[in-house]
This record gives structure tokens, sequence and C-alpha cells, in this order.
């Protein structure tokens, strides 16, 4: 089996193209026979597991106890996993899978992102692939706490279709 993790915004519009690319990933990633993980909650993650029923693929929503009792449910998870923290979250989304993807985000995507790369960099899972979806993630590059290391580990994209045209899964 293989798995594909994804991160991304839990407040977006869902007329933006951000949720439409959400839906988008979700269908190319399980037409491609991935198991789909993601945060199990509104936004990207809602949007990427549309795309994942649409297929009637399988996409793990991975949620957070206290979350859950105050974030309406996402109605398109196959399966959940309920966790009593925040790591605990990171580890089981983290855990089994080959691809990361993150979309547009904020403080727990980017939470997500480096902490994913610091397993990728330590050697821990030095075999996964680190995707970013997004402008703002190219804008990324030109900060000075960036160094070559984070460009050497992760492959930035436009949007879902420039990834969808330029990766081979």
């Amino acid at each position: 089996m293989k798995y594909a993790t994804t991160f991304g915004a839990s407040q977006i519009d869902k007329n933006s193209k951000e949720y439409k690319d959400g839906i988008k990933l979700g269908k190319f990633l399980s037409k491609n026979g991935y198991i789909v993980k993601c945060g199990g909650y509104q936004g990207l993650m809602e949007a990427v597991s549309y795309g994942v029923y649409l297929e009637s693929g399988t996409c793990i929503g991975v949620t957070i106890e206290m979350f859950d009792k105050f974030r309406p449910k996402n109605p398109y998870l196959s399966k959940k996993i309920v966790c009593k923290n925040l790591y605990e979250r990171l580890e089981k989304l983290v855990e089994g899978s080959d691809i990361f993807i993150a979309q547009k985000g904020s403080i727990g995507t980017l939470n997500e992102i480096f902490m994913t790369l610091a397993l990728k960099y330590s050697g821990f899972k030095p075999n996964i692939d680190i995707v970013l979806i997004g402008e703002m993630y190219k804008e990324m590059l030109n900060c000075s706490f960036i160094d070559k290391n984070f460009i050497e580990n992760v492959k930035i994209y436009i949007d879902v279709d420039e990834f969808i045209k330029g990766v081979s899964l």
C-alpha cells in the first residue's frame, strides 16, 4: 500500500481555486493508488478528502480529541483516527507515508512542513518526498532563515496542475 499525507488550511473558501485544487489533488492521488491521510477537518483537508471520495478511494482523517468537540465533522472520510494531542497527530500523519504534500496553510501547516523536513534531513525518513504547492512557498526561498537544506529537500509547484504535470508517482 502507498500512503500520501496532505497538509493544508482549515479555513478556506469552498469557491476558491485552492479548494478546487484540493479536490483535484485528492482525485489525482486516489487515481494513482494512494491511501490519503489528512488532518480530518474542513478547508483543504475536506477538499482533498472529497476528491478521494469522488474516486471511491480511501482517506483517513487524523484528528485531535479536543478539536473534535467543537469542529464540524468531515463527511468524506473513510476512516478517522483520533489522537490525544498534536504530537501524536503529527506522528500518525507522518507514519508510513511516502509523500507529503502541503497546500496553502498557516502556522499548523508550517509546523507540519518543518517537522516532516526535519525528519527527512535528520535521516529518520530519508526517502520521503516533500511537495509544497502554492506561490507563497516560492517566496520562502528568499527568506534569510531558509538554507540550502530546505531547497534541496522540497519540490515546489505553483498549483496542483503544475504538480500533476511535473510529477511521476
